[in-house]
């Protein structure tokens, strides 16, 4: 082989190496800058609770907690496929989140025999727990409050239609409540308000519909080597999106489509009104609750600064609807001024600390009792 030939080909081949080791130092520095713009979750919305907050000046397990809920977070990998509802998380033990059993629940904590009345709570992660520990969630406050053996059904992303699929799949296996109560709303709009998502939504929809038409990348693929890069040009994009204004905003889309946002204000108090008639088949009751947002609380907003007006614009947009379908239907209950108190309640624009949910819990306790369920 000639000499100059050798050279070259030598040349070509540092080349090659040094671009390959300069590509693996990007590839490499993306976690550093994951920390920085934020974890990768299932919505980019929705955070965990921060432990410096005023909410948690004086409770001794708020930095335990968030060490928990970063290990314990809802993703696709810490989930499992489920048809129907579409996942529920893995089972997770520590010492102020537990997630086990059966249906993978969040640990309620229970007072009353086992031959106690019953009430079974669904929701989204709000009443799954996300800022509270076992003792502080909803379920376990409104099982203090009335004496009733409380499970809770929540999980993260859920909207009332998928609790409505989970609530048939237990009658069907056998399960008797004596109180059946949904707490709706949050997922309503944070989820299908997404531009690409419809009323009929849920979470992963366009994830697992990409999938099935195999436009995402394997694993193996040399497309999919560059995903974290991918993700840190979507969190800048996120990032700049929420500095916009409301109006140039292309993730969210109830704000400029009032016939999506009147639907998705339809099929709450269709899932509601649905999942009412199946229990009073069995002789069960029933409760259907609008959950407040931080947008129509009337309470201490000053430690969360700007809470992403994007998604406030589609709750004022979503919101009066439910509010208004809910007045004509006169069968279930507005809960969106129950925070309004002069006390820190919020993590975030959704999810609550325990006093809020105290609250939560307070009135919901309140509703049982009306209908005949007393300690």
């Amino acid at each position: 082989m000639k000499p100059q030939k050798t050279e070259t080909i030598k040349l070509l081949a540092i080349n090659i190496l040094v671009l390959f080791v300069l590509l693996n130092l990007i590839y490499w520095s993306v976690p550093i800058l994951q920390l920085v713009l934020g974890r990768p979750g299932t919505a980019s919305q929705f955070s965990n609770p921060d432990s410096r907050l005023p909410n948690y000046a004086n409770i001794g397990w708020a930095d335990q907690h968030k060490r928990e809920m970063d290990q314990a977070e809802m993703t696709t990998a810490r989930a499992d496929f489920k048809s129907f509802t579409g996942w529920r998380r893995k089972p997770f033990h520590g010492e102020t989140v537990n997630v086990d059993g059966p249906y993978a629940q969040r640990r309620t904590v229970n007072t009353a025999a086992s031959d106690a009345k019953k009430a079974y709570l669904f929701g989204g992660s709000t009443m799954w727990g996300t800022g509270a520990n076992d003792e502080g969630t909803i379920a376990s406050q409104f099982a203090a409050m009335t004496g009733m053996r409380t499970e809770n059904f929540g999980e993260a992303g859920y909207t009332a239609h998928q609790s409505l699929m989970l609530l048939i799949q237990l009658l069907q296996d056998g399960h008797r409540p004596d109180l059946v109560i949904f707490y709706d709303g949050v997922n309503e709009v944070a989820i299908k308000c997404v531009t690409v998502l419809t009323p009929d939504s849920h979470m992963l929809e366009a994830q697992i519909d990409s999938l099935l038409k195999g436009q995402t990348k394997s694993p193996a693929s040399f497309a999919h080597y560059f995903e974290p890069v991918w993700y840190i040009t979507g969190r800048i994009k996120s990032a700049l999106t929420r500095t916009s204004g409301v109006e140039q905003a292309e993730g969210f889309n109830c704000h400029r489509n009032s016939e999506k946002a009147a639907r998705i204000a339809d099929n709450v108090l269709h899932d509601w009104q649905m999942a009412k008639r199946i229990v009073d088949s069995y002789g069960i009751k029933f409760i259907g609750i609008l959950q407040p947002v931080i947008y129509f609380s009337r309470t201490r907003k000053d430690h969360l600064g700007d809470v992403f007006p994007v998604m406030g614009a589609q709750y004022l947009s979503v919101y009066p609807l439910i509010r208004q379908r809910m007045t004509q239907d006169g069968t279930f209950h507005d809960l969106t001024s129950v925070l309004d108190f002069d006390e820190y309640f919020y993590v975030d624009f959704c999810h609550l600390s325990p006093n809020g949910n105290r609250r939560i819990a307070a009135r919901m306790a309140e509703i049982a009792t009306s209908l005949g369920f007393t300690k």
